[in-house]
């Protein structure tokens, strides 16, 4: 076992004018390579971005967002009250990426939105890149081939994962951060080894936690990925502590300076992760449902599948990866087959002395070293933690999980992590744990070439290093990348001049379509459904009718009259426009349903503008408010098949009134529920109201404490109804 001396950060790379020349020259050319990937998106810099049109429009909103709320209005760009009017939502747990907004900033106001988000994805490619070359020259030494961790930047960055994402998760391809993240934090364990913290170990302490925060401004999923690698470094350490205890001291030195990192990182973004926490703890609608962690698990098969955007057998590709049960941007974690070879070589080599002794240090002193000690051992064993990692809850080869006799299931390791590691729950797209894996992977691989280009190789065996990078890249080219074109229909830009207030209600709204924030970012107005990462369900879509009708196409346990009703509840919701766009609906029951009741509630109303792809309604100001229902907190999904909603013990309703007045709540459950605690009234229960103008709340209880009560409707009785039943409560 390697004494903590040999741990991958005590070696540092030698510093100077031809060292940063050579970085110089590493990131532009990896600018270069990125240009040439991402072709054709160069020449349509100003008015595309790359991506299939979906996820991509959202991550365009957050960069105009961010200059909303930091340049015009001097806010937080943690919460919109422009997404799901009237309400708001809070954005902390939404892909926000703020980092990208930031820096994207000054692009944005000189040039545009296009130009702003383009030059994120050149920044970030060609920045990961450097990160890995500077990553691989510290773990090799600084002696080693800067070829080799050229490749191993270009492995890094152009990995098919990282390739993937491209198609519109702009968090997930601004990896850029995590390997200087890693490089400073293994200079900063390595500096365990002196009996005090030199200044420059300071440095490097205070470098990895600028890193971190950096990685945390860009995605939430990377700081975990961060945390479970320096768990790796502390498990390293402590076996080291184990195998050699004489090496405890500078062990404990480096794990103090390991956690100096975390801690100065928690106290930067302390304002961000407090809020976070007490919301993870009082709510639960940032986690996931748990199948969704199965679906988008890595394949087994899907690290040997080539890429599906490759110009030769990506059509093969395609075909073969749609066995695995994600998206191709959560099923792509092809690692190369050169790559693959050249890790194993590196893997081979790095537990040979000759190679150990140019990564680590020779003050390490005399040990007996085990299998893949040293540097490379450590990389194997990250390699292998986030390849486990990566399959998931239970293991998937070729879209199969019964692969047991009887149709049984191979359990994996995350299944116990995502009970035992906080917040590891809220994560959802478990295959991009391949990042890691492809990060590991680059640094052997940096190390077979390496060893593949010492002078003591022969001639031909020193051509094979350019050779395989070569291969490297042929294998990993998409050729050419699809980009988004924006499909803004020209009413938007009408709409833009409107000095009226009102939110736009976009139906379709059965799903949420990142299209209605691309355009947003034209007409400016508030959003009455919208796109977010995780749905809050505190925001009134599956809570206010109307809204719930154009969600469910039908109603929701809330009964309304969508004639007589339906125009004065938007309005009371703040909507002015509400756009059917035919283009989101070419057909089937969301069409047919969405028009129906929009017929209902606009009748023979004309539409204030209509062609072949919108029609759009406006709802004046005159239009009459009634009191209608809301439900409020404690209530269960909605179940589609039964039509009904439950709550256990308590659930709330709020009763929004324009003016005083008497009311009467009828409840209708469903056969197998418990009793309400409210009088009888045939086969419903009824409630007597006093009613304000503005939100009543009124509690529904079981009757006996802590009873599942199924509801199947909710209505507001009208006023001579509401006075028949207050006669029973008089009698009563």
């Amino acid at each position: 076992m390697p004494s903590p001396q040999q741990m991958p950060g005590g070696d540092r790379v030698r510093r100077g004018l031809t060292g940063r020349s050579a970085a110089a020259i590493a990131a532009f050319g990896y600018l270069l390579i990125t240009l040439a990937f991402t072709s054709p998106l160069v020449l349509h810099f100003d008015r595309a971005i790359p991506g299939d049109g979906f996820d991509g429009w959202q991550n365009y909103w957050n960069l105009w967002w961010v200059k909303v709320a930091l340049v015009e209005r001097h806010t937080t760009p943690f919460f919109t009250d422009l997404l799901y009017s009237p309400t708001g939502v809070g954005l902390l747990f939404h892909t926000l990426n703020p980092f990208n907004g930031l820096a994207s900033l000054p692009i944005q106001l000189a040039f545009g939105l296009f130009p702003a988000y383009n030059s994120v994805v050149l920044f970030s490619f060609a920045v990961a890149g450097l990160g890995g070359y500077l990553l691989a020259r510290q773990a090799l030494g600084s002696r080693s081939s800067r070829l080799a961790a050229f490749v191993a930047g270009v492995i890094f960055t152009y990995a098919p994962v990282h390739v993937a994402h491209l198609l519109g998760h702009m968090q997930v391809i601004s990896l850029e951060w995590i390997p200087f993240f890693v490089l400073y934090l293994l200079r900063a364990a390595g500096g365990g080894r002196r009996a005090h913290l030199p200044a420059a170990g300071w440095r490097d302490i205070g470098l990895a936690a600028f890193f971190l925060t950096l990685v945390t401004l860009c995605d939430w999923y990377f700081v975990l990925y961060c945390l479970i690698f320096t768990a790796v470094v502390g498990a390293w350490y402590l076996l080291a502590v184990f195998r050699r205890r004489a090496a405890a001291p500078t062990a404990w030195r480096g794990l103090s300076a390991v956690a100096a990192i975390w801690l100065i990182w928690a106290a930067v973004l302390s304002p961000l992760l407090w809020p976070m926490v007490r919301e993870a703890s009082q709510s639960r609608f940032m986690v996931p449902d748990p199948a969704q962690s199965r679906v988008l698990s890595a394949d087994l098969l899907a690290f040997v599948t080539p890429q599906g955007f490759h110009p030769l057998w990506g059509e093969w590709a395609r075909a073969q990866g749609t066995h695995f049960t994600a998206s191709i941007s959560e099923h792509t974690v092809f690692a190369g087959y050169v790559t693959l070879a050249l890790a194993a070589l590196g893997g081979w080599a790095g537990r040979r002395r000759g190679l150990r002794s140019a990564a680590a240090p020779s003050s390490a002193g005399p040990h007996e070293p085990w299998r893949f000690s040293g540097p490379a051992g450590f990389w194997l064993a990250v390699f292998l933690v986030f390849f486990v990692i990566s399959l998931g809850p239970v293991l998937h080869i070729g879209g199969r999980t019964a692969l047991l006799p009887g149709g049984g299931e191979i359990p994996l390791p995350y299944g116990w992590l995502v009970r035992v590691v906080p917040f590891m729950e809220i994560t959802r797209s478990i295959s991009r744990y391949d990042i890691m894996v492809m990060l590991a992977l680059a640094v052997l691989a940096a190390w077979g070439m390496d060893w593949l280009r010492r002078p003591e190789r022969s001639r031909w065996l020193r051509w094979v290093a350019p050779v395989a990078g070569i291969g490297i890249l042929f294998e990993f080219l998409p050729a050419p990348y699809p980009l988004s074109r924006p499909d803004t229909p020209a009413w938007y830009h009408t709409l833009a001049a409107d000095p009226r207030p009102g939110a736009v209600l976009n139906l379709p709204m059965n799903w949420d379509r990142p299209g209605y924030l691309l355009y947003q970012t034209v007409h400016g107005k508030p959003l009455t459904a919208a796109y977010i990462s995780r749905d809050d369900p505190r925001t009134l879509v599956e809570r206010a009718p109307v809204l719930q009708h154009f969600r469910r196409l039908g109603p929701d346990i809330i009964a309304l009259d969508l004639a007589g009703q339906g125009q004065g509840v938007l309005a009371d919701l703040g909507v002015r426009w509400v756009t059917l766009d035919r283009y989101k609906m070419p057909g089937g029951p969301e069409r047919q349903v969405t028009e129906a009741i929009a017929r209902q509630i606009f009748g023979d109303q004309p539409a204030v503008y209509r062609d072949e792809r919108l029609t759009v309604y406006e709802i004046g100001p005159t239009v009459t408010r009634t009191a209608y229902l809301i439900l409020d907190t404690g209530w269960g999904p909605f179940d589609p098949t039964s039509h009904t909603r439950a709550f256990a013990d308590r659930a709330g309703v709020i009763v929004r009134s324009p003016e005083q007045g008497a009311a009467v709540l009828r409840v209708v459950l469903a056969a197998d529920s418990a009793a309400l605690a409210a009088v009888p009234d045939g086969d419903a229960f009824v409630m007597a109201l006093a009613l304000q103008p503005g939100d009543n709340r009124v509690t529904l209880r079981s009757r006996e404490p802590g009873q599942r009560v199924v509801v199947r409707e909710l209505s507001l009785l009208t006023r001579g109804e509401s006075e028949r039943v207050g006669r029973r409560f008089d009698r009563r």
